[in-house]
C-alpha cells in the first residue's frame, strides 16, 4: 500500500482549497494507484510530489482533474468532487501536462485558447510573467508560429506557454506535471524557479517531478512511492 498521509506545513483554515481524506484512485477495473491518501493544500502554498518515473505521480494528476474515479473523499473548496461535473472540476484545477498540446497556429491563438477575450496587451503581460516576452518579440511577437505540435519551440518554452495559459485561465489550483523532463539540471532549476515564481501568490500549486528540486524553493516536499 502507498501511504501519502501528509499535509502542508502550517495552519489550514476551513476545509482547504484541495483536500483528500482516505482517497483511493484507480483506472476502471484496476487496482488502486494510491490508497487512503490524506492531503490538504491551500491557496498560497506549493506542494512537490517527488518520486521515480513510472511511480504513478502523473496518474494522480489525472485523478485530480477527474479523468479517473476515486473512493473516499476528494474535496475542492469544501465541495465533494464526485458531485461536480468534470468541466466544473477542471475549472478549479488546471493541469499543465508534461508534453503540452500546442496548436499549429500563431502564439496569439495558442494563448487565447485559454481566454479568448484576452487583448494583445494581456497576452504580452502574461508572456512577460513566464519569461517569454523577449523571446516572443525576437520571433515577431504574437504572430510567431509555433509549428505542428509545437515543433518550433523547445520543451522549456512549451512549459512556459502552458503555464501562461493556466494563468490566463485563472485556475485556483495549478498542477505542473514533470515540467523539467528532458532538460539538464542547471536549466531545470532555473525553469522551476521561473515557473513557480510566475504563478500568482494566491493560487495553490502541485509540482510533480521525478528529480530533486532546489532546497531553497518554498515548497513542501512529499515522497510518493506510488504503484500503478
Amino acid at each position: 500500500r502507498s501511504d501519502a498521509r501528509r499535509e502542508t506545513d502550517g495552519p489550514v483554515p476551513g476545509s482547504g482549497q484541495l483536500a483528500l481524506r482516505g482517497a483511493s484512485f484507480s483506472y476502471e477495473g484496476g487496482r488502486p494507484i494510491l490508497e487512503e491518501a490524506d492531503l490538504r493544500l491551500v491557496p498560497g502554498r506549493a506542494l512537490a510530489l517527488i518520486g521515480p518515473s513510472g511511480a504513478g505521480k502523473s496518474t494522480l494528476a489525472l485523478a485530480l482533474v477527474r479523468f479517473l474515479n476515486y473512493h473516499g473523499s476528494y474535496r475542492l473548496r469544501g465541495i465533494e468532487a464526485s458531485t461536480m461535473s468534470g468541466p466544473e472540476v477542471r475549472a478549479v484545477v488546471g493541469l499543465c501536462e508534461q508534453t503540452p498540446h500546442l496548436f499549429d497556429a500563431d502564439l496569439r491563438q495558442n494563448l487565447k485558447f485559454a481566454r479568448d477575450t484576452s487583448s494583445d496587451d494581456d497576452l504580452m503581460a502574461v508572456l512577460d510573467r513566464v519569461g517569454l516576452a523577449a523571446w516572443a518579440r525576437d520571433r515577431g511577437g504574437l504572430d510567431a508560429r509555433l509549428g505542428e505540435h509545437g515543433s518550433l519551440v523547445s520543451g522549456g518554452q512549451a512549459q512556459r506557454i502552458a503555464l501562461a495559459r493556466a494563468i490566463l485561465a485563472d485556475f485556483p489550483v495549478v498542477i505542473l506535471d514533470e515540467p523539467t523532463a528532458g532538460v539538464d539540471r542547471e536549466v531545470a532549476d532555473r525553469l522551476l524557479r521561473d515557473l513557480l515564481g510566475a504563478v500568482p501568490k494566491d493560487r495553490a500549486v502541485i509540482l510533480i517531478t521525478h528529480t530533486d528540486i532546489p532546497g531553497d524553493l518554498p515548497v513542501t516536499r512529499l515522497e510518493l512511492p506510488l504503484r500503478g
